[in-house]
């Protein structure tokens, strides 16, 4: 069983497990997943019975305090050892290191959720902490509180081509959820705010901006690797977290799932908590164990429910270039004299590059975006699809769009008012 079929069939199991209605007991659940997934005579079974438990086990905790780690490395044993691995060659900002042991250890000062090293691992051995449990648990207490699923741009074709954004939502509904918006609205709204305040900065004399709005790892490469320019960031908040203050204002009982490609949105969904505006992240292949579990088919939907909260720009924030392309448009259409120019970070390592030719003052930009991942969030780590496919189902999704700009979005505007 390969790492990834082996992560999938856990959460499928613990599900299952919750589904059933059954108490949250380590050692029960991880003798059902020995018992559905391994056979006693496998050579390696003692190797998988740890393995279990230390993922279930991390699966049913929460991180230490303010843990800022997204990725915590696990001892393993046998033929999957990593003493031949590289990775503090791997780690962009040099976050990763060997002690005298020769134990691979990470310093949380320089980490900044890249996820480069959970895109790299082998075996499990590196693990993100899932909040899967504790959306399943939510999901089935939903008559105490409504559980609203936002779900991130990227997610169009992420579970195939016969799936359809409305089968989508509508299979989500199936499952659980009082109903499913695109956090491209909010897309919509902070593409407004950051029009507005770019041009703010210009009229001031301010010889640059830097995006906030998508990416967390981004921002804290700017935080912890250039912090002599952390001033030249916009003031606004993702997408999601925008999506997730205008519910929790029209709906304070509320709970908010997002869904999406990134395992840094979990860190930064915590960084609001307690009780802020997003209770959970889940990833796409989180998701697709929680839908198996549940026997909801996405191809299969009885009825599909029309899904049209974002405009074309708003949709498009999902690959690289596509949150430059947004603000731009909504520079022109306020301060159409004034000059943008744009550059944008394809990935950690670019990112660090135009960063430091910013921080040097040899930067020809007054205008950055920059995204961690290469493609932007449909190169995520928890996406399911090859990211040069996804860029095709992301611009047809766009291109079906109501409106064009985000200016033309009414309905992203009334939420933008509080008026829901």
């Amino acid at each position: 069983m390969n790492p990834e079929e082996f992560a999938h069939r856990v959460l499928v199991n613990v599900a299952r497990h919750i589904k059933d209605g059954k108490d949250l007991e380590q050692k029960e659940i991880v003798a059902r997943i020995m018992q559905e997934e391994f056979q006693p005579q496998d050579p390696r079974y003692a190797e998988w019975l740890e393995r279990v438990e230390k993922r279930v086990n991390w699966l049913l905790s929460d991180p230490e305090g303010d843990y800022p780690l997204l990725a915590r490395f696990l001892q393993q044993t046998g033929e999957d050892a990593l003493e031949d691995k590289p990775w503090d060659e791997l780690c962009p900002t040099g976050a990763i290191y060997q002690d005298e042991s020769g134990k691979w250890l990470v310093y949380p000062e320089l980490c900044i959720g890249c996820q480069l090293c959970v895109d790299h691992c082998i075996a499990d051995a590196i693990i993100h902490h899932s909040e899967f449990a504790t959306v399943a648990l939510l999901i089935m207490e939903r008559s105490e509180h409504p559980v609203y699923a936002i779900v991130a741009p990227s997610f169009v074709g992420q579970f195939g081509p016969a799936v359809t954004p409305e089968k989508f939502k509508t299979a989500l509904r199936s499952l659980g959820f009082a109903d499913v918006l695109e956090v491209a609205l909010a897309a919509d709204v902070i593409t407004r705010q950051e029009a507005e305040e770019f041009v703010r900065r210009m009229h001031q004399g301010d010889p640059f901006m830097i995006t906030s709005c998508c990416c967390p790892v981004f921002i804290k490469l700017v935080e912890k690797i250039r912090p002599k320019i952390a001033h030249l960031v916009s003031l606004t908040v993702s997408p999601m977290i925008a999506l997730g203050q205008m519910l929790k204002q029209r709906e304070p009982d509320c709970k908010v799932v997002f869904i999406g490609p990134c395992l840094a949105k979990k860190t930064e969904a915590r960084n609001y908590q307690p009780n802020g505006p997003v209770d959970c992240v889940l990833t796409y292949k989180e998701l697709k164990a929680l839908l198996e579990a549940a026997e909801v088919s996405l191809e299969i939907t009885a009825g599909e429910e029309m899904l049209e909260d974002a405009s074309r720009d708003g949709r498009r924030y999902a690959h690289i270039r596509g949150v430059t392309t947004a603000i731009c448009n909504a520079v022109r259409q306020i301060a159409p004299d004034l000059e943008i120019k744009p550059v944008y970070g394809d990935g950690i390592r670019e990112c660090s590059r135009l960063l430091k030719e910013l921080e040097e003052g040899v930067l020809e930009a007054n205008f950055m975006e920059g995204m961690g991942c290469l493609h932007g969030c449909i190169g995520g780590p928890g996406t399911l699809l090859p990211p040069e496919q996804a860029f095709q189902e992301v611009e047809a999704h766009a291109a079906g769009a109501c409106v064009r700009r985000a200016f033309d979005n009414q309905k992203a505007s009334r939420w933008a008012a509080g008026r829901f």
